[in-house]
């Protein structure tokens, strides 16, 4: 009734007495349509929108012109697809991305939310009480302008009646075609075509269509708040009351509000005054024409060379603005980094000419990576490039550990690819591309292990008493011949703000053994992620704190038992309070799932603030949290960089109780006295938590948590280090850079599990040589030989076990985008040469 009412309210200023309109055109303009370019509209051919002035006539033409102008407006409207051009690539993608993802959410979102039937009575009242606010104010500044004679007030209502007519004309209409069940309808799952009024959501549209028109004719602060908040609440409680599903009314919105659009931008009169609407790439771009000054850039693959190259440049005083505890990093950004780097040698003396040659060798691999994103940092961002096509092969002789949950990982941080004793066999490839803001990446690859037998009856029990659950079939484990995406998202650049959706790997601690939070040790998950691009400053704090840098994301994780998978967010904030030092604070929470908290915008909230929620009697979800750092220790020139990580699970901050915390400290050394061309690692993790409760005992903490007895993992792989529930690894790395694309690499690690843990414990030792070689024609290869040596592990194996995993992949990297920046390169060697300078 009241969404009635609010229509009727707004049709009245059609029909009440006033003046005519007559069309006044511009000196250039020809006509009052627009040529549409956008989905709704756009300015004519001159670039200026034509502009409505009234006359007094009688109410009958009024309406009747009025008609005219509705009638218009839908053949416009629905005749907009044919007027699309490739620039709106640069939001239409991004936005078929967001809806996609939506739509398959659907059916599990809504069963989230509480079927309570009388807050579901609740929230709808305050929809219709919303949409109805919003039309009574329309309405109201009409009949208000019949007293005071203020055009502005006239045209706002008018406006602002024509642009929700168009919206419920819109949205009427592909409801009867669409018939798509409603949330409490059917199965639940929203199918169409089966009478439903679902999709979209009516209100919302008109509700967006009216506060489009009230924030632009009214642009204050005030005015925007109100108008945009109400419409927002009617989104949220479309949702909430199970009247629509999420896509529904992300959809319904985005069409009133591009309805709005093109009412105000076809219709309003500038001399009234009000705001300009700007047109969808003029907003994306950050400017109507010329070069992109916001240009998307995809991101550098976690396992890519070039962090251990820029790794060691920090550490040699080269680099100050990097935030090495986050990856991965954009092209864009590395390309930044080169100027960096370029002007740190260019200002400095050179004591060691050999290891100034090696920085300068790096550099210049690294211009020649980087070289098409230097080209276009002022023109065209447009490319479309093979990243890589590589085929792997990884055989192992014997019996190998590969749950890291539960017992250990003979290979790990693999992102999360089978691996099983025989030979595993990867193909794969990876292609990417970018259009001004927009851009794209996507690596998919086929993936076989064999068979491997079943756990020992040992084995599964003890699965089933520290996870609290049942024991696992006793089966055979079938061998895996699949396709699988690993990175593939689609992303844009919004005001220097990246935002991407689709399957993502991160990397939240610094050094090269597994971050405690977040690695690639499992699979990539679909997430939505916002990063700022480039470090911002907070007026005063950053005078103590430095720039910052955040990044926060919003995913689902899967093979968690069950229909209701978890999903999972996370934040993080860096600070570079000196060049020298870098640190920061992280957040990961579970969140929903079979067992867990119900999806609701109370436990949401009091997730994220971490407020007890009373009716649990405990924060919602599973949280928990981290501190890391890098610290180019002072006085030791450019020798040591001492780098780790501290992670709690469910305190505010690790350092509440840091005998209870996971430990992750290690060393770096760029270079060795008289061996500048070796350098060397090494990382001591613990997650034996001797401070912790007695009923945390028995892995009963870290990586666990009684409402997700999966654990902190994504398809059975920890989504942080494979140190797993309670254990110790020792790790140490020793690399030769014959060349920056050349490499020999030397590991050795020690894992050990508790007792307290895994009855009888367990122990291991693992030692590897690799090689790695790239041509400039971008043809590589790698080749790996590791053997383990498992001294005791009384729950998997009868005595001692040796096995030998060689791995070898071959594969080419197109050339194509990277060649020699000469100039740049050239300069800066110059430069250095010229000042005989010496690395600070």
């Amino acid at each position: 009734m009241a969404f009635c009412l609010t229509i009727a309210n707004l049709a009245m200023t059609m029909a009440s007495p006033a003046r005519a309109q007559e069309v006044v055109q511009g000196a250039d303009s020809e006509s009052s349509s627009a040529n549409l370019h956008l989905p709704v509209v756009s300015p004519d051919s001159s670039g200026r929108s034509s502009y409505i002035r009234r006359a007094a006539t009688r109410p009958l033409e009024e309406v009747r012109n009025a008609g005219f102008q509705l009638l218009q407006d839908q053949q416009e409207i629905w005749t907009s697809p044919f007027h699309l051009r490739l620039p709106d690539a640069e939001w239409l993608v991004p936005a078929a991305g967001v809806s996609a993802a939506a739509f398959l959410t659907d059916p599990s979102f809504s069963r989230a939310l509480p079927n309570d039937a009388g807050q579901l009575h609740t929230f709808n009242k305050v929809r219709t009480f919303s949409v109805g606010a919003l039309g009574a104010a329309s309405g109201g500044l009409y009949l208000w302008s019949l007293h005071t004679h203020d055009e502005r007030q006239r045209e706002t209502g008018l406006l602002a009646t024509e642009a929700a007519i168009d919206s419920l004309m819109l949205t009427q209409s592909l409801q009867l075609i669409g018939g798509r069940e409603r949330p409490l309808q059917g199965n639940g799952n929203g199918a169409f075509f089966s009478g439903g009024t679902s999709f979209p959501s009516n209100h919302s549209a008109v509700a967006w269509a009216t506060a489009g028109i009230l924030a632009h004719e009214y642009h204050g602060p005030l005015t925007k708040i109100f108008a945009y908040g109400l419409a927002t609440t009617v989104s949220v409680m479309s949702v909430s009351s199970k009247e629509h599903f999420p896509s529904d009314v992300l959809i319904g919105s985005a069409m009133g509000w591009l309805v709005s659009e093109h009412v105000y931008r076809k219709r309003h009169n500038p001399e009234l005054g009000g705001a300009a609407w700007n047109s969808i790439p003029e907003f994306i771009r950050g400017d109507a024409s010329g070069p992109v000054r916001y240009p998307g850039s995809t991101y550098v693959p976690i396992g890519s060379w070039v962090y251990r190259a820029f790794d060691r440049l920090a550490a040699l005083g080269l680099i100050s603005t990097a935030y090495q505890g986050v990856r991965p990093w954009t092209r864009q950004q590395c390309a930044r980094l080169l100027a960096d780097v370029d002007y740190a040698l260019a200002g400095s003396l050179s004591a060691n000419p050999r290891l100034y040659a090696q920085a300068g060798n790096l550099l210049e691999a690294l211009h020649r990576e980087f070289a098409r994103e230097e080209t276009t940092f002022p023109g065209v961002n447009r490319s479309a490039d093979v990243e890589a096509v590589y085929s792997r092969i990884v055989s192992a002789s014997g019996a190998v550990l590969s749950d890291g949950y539960h017992f250990g990982q003979t290979f790990a941080y693999d992102y999360g690819r089978p691996f099983r004793q025989g030979t595993n066999l990867t193909d794969g490839g990876a292609v990417s591309a970018t259009y001004g803001t927009l851009f794209f990446y996507v690596n998919g690859e086929f993936q076989h292990s064999p068979s491997s037998p079943p756990l020992s009856p040992a084995a599964l029990q003890f699965i089933a008493e520290r996870d609290k659950t049942d024991a696992p079939p006793a089966t055979p484990f079938a061998p895996v011949n699949r396709f699988a995406l690993l990175d593939a998202y689609v992303g844009m650049n919004l005001h220097g703000w990246q935002i991407t959706f689709g399957n993502q790997s991160l990397d939240w601690g610094p050094g090269i053994g597994g971050s405690l939070l977040l690695s690639n040790n499992a699979a990539p998950f679909p997430m939505l992620r916002i990063t700022n691009e480039n470090p911002f400053e907070i007026p005063g704090l950053s005078k103590v704190l430095g720039p910052f840098s955040i990044v926060q994301f919003y995913g689902r994780l899967e093979g968690h038992a069950g229909v209701e998978q978890p999903w999972i967010y996370g934040q993080k904030i860096s600070f570079k309070p000196f060049h020298s030092l870098e640190f920061a604070y992280s957040r990961t929470t579970l969140f929903g799932g079979m067992r867990g908290d119900p999806v609701t915008a109370g436990n949401f909230f009091d997730s994220l603030y971490g407020r007890v929620n009373p009716t649990v009697n405990s924060v919602p979800g599973d949280s928990r949290t981290a501190i890391d750092w890098t610290w180019r220790l002072p006085g030791l020139h450019d020798w040591v960089t001492f780098y780790g990580e501290l992670e709690d699970d469910d305190d505010l901050i690790p350092l509440q109780n840091v005998s209870k915390s996971v430990w992750r400290p290690g060393i770096y050394l760029p270079h060795l006295p008289w061996l500048l061309n070796w350098d060397f690692h090494f990382e001591y993790t613990a997650s034996t938590s001797p401070g912790r409760a007695a009923f945390q005992n028995h892995g009963s903490l870290n990586y666990w948590n009684f409402d997700y007895p999966d654990g902190y993992t994504n398809n059975g792989n920890l989504l942080g280090n494979s140190v797993g529930r309670e254990g110790v690894t020792m790790q140490a790395w020793l690399r030769y850079w014959a060349a920056p694309r050349r490499t020999f690499d030397f590991s050795w690690k020690q894992s050990i599990v508790l007792r307290d843990y895994v009855p009888g414990g367990g122990k291991w030792q693992d030692y590897e040589a690799s090689y790695s070689v790239t041509r400039r024609s971008g043809v590589y290869f790698k080749g790996l030989v590791q053997f383990e040596h498992i001294f005791a592990y009384p729950l998997l194996f009868p005595g001692a076990k040796n096995n030998v995993t060689a791995a070898l992949e071959i594969g080419f990297l197109p050339p194509w985008g990277r060649k020699d920046n000469s100039l740049s390169s050239s300069r800066s060697t110059d430069a250095v040469l010229s000042n005989g300078s010496t690395l600070r």
